[in-house]
């Protein structure tokens, strides 16, 4: 295709998809927070909300690891499935020149 070069930009994916990544390390609960409630042991209550606090924690733990890795590197691979089919797609088109720039396949 000699001529003709149509360029994918994948800057702005990429960053779009660091940033995701970056944003979302810092979505943390303050381990802090869970020695501070340690006192609520001693009550009924106490040991209840410290058993919420301790899947909230959880939870966030597992959603920083899978939006801070884990979507990231998803979407990396997308970006690098999107380039290879354009690759692909680009080499197997044949311009013909003679029909008012229509594209043959």
């Amino acid at each position: 295709m000699s001529g003709y070069d149509v360029y994918m930009d994948t800057n702005v994916f990429t960053n779009i998809t660091q940033d995701i990544g970056g944003a979302a390390s810092y979505c943390k609960l303050l381990e802090v927070l869970d020695e501070d409630t340690m006192v609520w042991n001693g009550t009924s209550v106490g040991k209840y909300m410290n058993k919420i606090l301790a899947q909230a924690y959880d939870a966030s733990h597992l959603y920083t690891a899978e939006s801070a890795e884990a979507l990231p590197t998803a979407f990396l691979t997308l970006r690098d499935s999107m380039i290879n089919v354009d690759n692909v797609a680009s080499e197997s088109l044949v311009v013909n020149e003679g029909n008012s720039g229509g594209v043959d396949v």
